[in-house]
Order: C-alpha cells, then structure tokens, then sequence
C-alpha cells in the first residue's frame, strides 16, 4: 500500500478542508468520509488506475472523462464534483493524501482523536472501555482506539495520543529496571576503585 507523505498531506489538506466544509453544508461530511476511504481501497486493489490518476502523460479530458465513467452514479455528485476540481488543478495524484487529509479534518471538527494502543493480547471489551474514558479524561475528545497485537511487550500496554506516549509494558518496566541495576553496578564499581 502506498503511503502518504508529510509534503503531500500539507498540499492535499487545503483540498481536503475544502471539501470538509463543503460536505457539512450540505449534511454530508460523514458520508463523504465512507466514500473517501472507498475510493483509497479502490485505489489499493487498482495500481494501474491509481497510477493514470497521477500520470503527468494523461491529458486532463482523458481523466475528466475517466472520473465520470468510473464514480458518476456510484458515488455522490460532492465526490465526483469535487474529484474534477482536483483533477483540474493537477492533483488528483494526491487522492490517498486528500482522502488522509479529509479524515484528519472531519476528526478534529468531531471532537475525535487517535489513540494507537500496542497491547501482548488483544484487549478485553472491559479494558478497552476503561482505555476510552482514560484517553477521553486525558485529552478531552472522544478517542477513535486503533489497536495492535506487539507479542514483544510480554505483557502491559502501550498507548500514543497526539504523538504523547504511555509506556506501561511489562517490556519497559524491564528495560528501566536493567538501567537501574547497570547504574547501580557501575556507581558500584566507581567506589570500590575509590
């Protein structure tokens, strides 16, 4: 899968503003969200199509007249719309970083922030709940958790919000014990040779 990067995120979230408050004057920010991240799977199972969209050899009608057969009554008009528009100003190579940009934008006008949680084991539904209301007092939003198995931090959790980490594995509670016994064993050996 490709990915997005930070220049390209930069440029597509002026579109992708664009398109936010288009879409909630018109009570369609949610669905364009689906429809966005729709189009990214597209894009992930099509490489060749994700390719033409970005190609600078592919005169703009050719696109303008692809977008229409592809997403004109399987889409919204806002998308298709709004797809033309980017089409136009020559960046329709930067869908997956619009669709990004589009997501970010619709979270931070929902109240909705990230919460990355690395646990051993898959949580419980009760310890995922007391994750939500932890993060929701810490930040004040409402916490979207996206969830990863990590086997190597034998047990404990660790959480990044808003690029804040919490460590509390079992994995960094040895590694900060190991510190600690190495500085004790060098303090140690400093003052016998004292």
């Amino acid at each position: 899968m490709a990915t997005v990067n930070d220049r390209e995120l930069a440029i597509a979230r002026i579109y992708s503003k664009a398109m936010l408050d288009l879409a909630e004057e018109q009570g369609e920010a949610d669905n364009l969200l689906g429809e966005l991240q729709e189009a990214v799977k597209f894009l992930g199972r099509s490489p060749e199509f994700e390719q033409f969209l970005g190609s600078p050899l592919v005169d703009d009608e050719d696109r303008s007249r692809t977008l229409e057969r592809a997403f004109r009554g399987r889409a919204s008009d806002l998308l298709v719309d709004s797809l033309q528009v980017v089409n136009r100003k020559g960046r329709l190579g930067l869908l997956r970083a619009i669709a990004e940009g589009y997501r970010i934008e619709h979270s931070l006008v929902r109240g909705i922030v990230e919460a990355h949680v690395r646990t051993a084991i898959p949580l419980s539904e009760a310890l995922r709940a007391r994750v939500r209301e932890s993060v929701a007092r810490y930040t004040g939003k409402q916490p979207r958790l996206i969830e990863k198995v990590d086997p190597s931090l034998i047990g404990g959790i660790v959480i990044d919000v808003e690029g804040r980490k919490i460590d509390g594995s079992v994995a960094s509670k040895l590694r900060e014990l190991g510190q600690a016994l190495e500085r004790r064993a060098s303090e140690e050996i400093v003052r016998a040779r004292a």
